[in-house]
């Protein structure tokens, strides 16, 4: 149903030069933690998103202030971001396109909005870290949703197809960890390292679902190889779907685009770099 299709990783001057600081923050090649390879049982259907959300439990309170939803001057209330990432590996360069953020609510994720909307991702707060789950994969209706282009680069390989999971595994590894990734809204720019990195299988999604406002330690301790146990304050989260890998069994109580979840860590870069 879906052809090969190679990963986008040059951008135009114009997203070169938007994220562009005074000083330049390189991503360096870091002896980062080595990743567990997991098992994956793929997906159902095809071109939606998750039908259910994690839900956060305890409900959180969320006290209105002006740093409240911001991370290193990146506001989460209602705004738009984009981001780009640069890699360790050949310096391949990802852009993901500007899309709004919302704040976590119980009503928001109660109203069905996100399944249907496919143009907003979440945020939520959880032990000082912020998450923000965005949609992956395509749509009939819009095409490639916020995070298609960085689920393409990790599940596709140079040439298009799809890799196995012990290939992820190394290429999440070598290329991920240790890159950039540049948050810009506005005028202002967030630098960041990443410092973490995962791929959930299917079978284990339905516990990670559970864990939103437990989730840093709950990776540290049960992918211990993720390098999560690595992340500080303050800290961001990319949580997103993904699809069936080559050689995996396909599961049939999941969407095609929602067979598993990648959760990727990061921490913003000081001045000293």
């Amino acid at each position: 149903m879906y052809e090969p299709k190679r990963p986008e990783t040059t951008i135009s001057e114009d997203i070169h030069d938007r994220f562009q600081t005074t000083q330049e923050f390189l991503p360096t090649q870091t002896a980062g933690p080595a990743l567990r390879p997991t098992e994956i049982i793929p997906t159902e259907t095809a071109e939606n998103t998750p039908t259910s959300l994690p839900k956060p439990s305890p409900t959180p309170t969320f006290t209105p202030t002006p740093m409240w939803m911001t991370y290193d001057d990146i506001n989460f209330r209602d705004q738009e971001i984009e981001a780009l990432f640069t890699m360790v590996c050949d310096q391949a360069q990802i852009y993901i396109n500007p899309f709004l953020v919302r704040p976590y609510s119980p009503e928001l994720l109660d109203s069905g909005d996100f399944n249907t909307n496919l143009n907003f991702g979440i945020a939520w707060e959880h032990l000082g870290y912020y998450g923000l789950w965005i949609h992956s994969g395509q749509s009939n209706q819009i095409g490639d949703l916020t995070a298609y282009p960085l689920q393409l680069y990790l599940e596709n390989n140079t040439q298009g197809i799809r890799r196995n999971p012990t290939e992820l595994f190394e290429h999440l590894q070598n290329c991920l960890i240790g890159s950039e990734m540049r948050l810009r809204q506005g005028d202002t720019l967030s630098v960041n390292r990443v410092i973490a990195a995962v791929r959930i299988p299917p079978s284990e999604v339905e516990e990670v679902n559970r864990q939103p406002m437990n989730l840093v330690p709950y990776l540290a301790e049960n992918y211990p190889d993720s390098g999560f146990d690595q992340m500080d304050l303050p800290g961001l989260l990319f949580y997103f779907c993904g699809r069936q890998l080559s050689g995996e069994p396909y599961n049939t109580n999941s969407e095609y685009w929602t067979q598993s979840r990648f959760v990727i860590g990061f921490m913003p870069v000081d001045g000293d770099g």
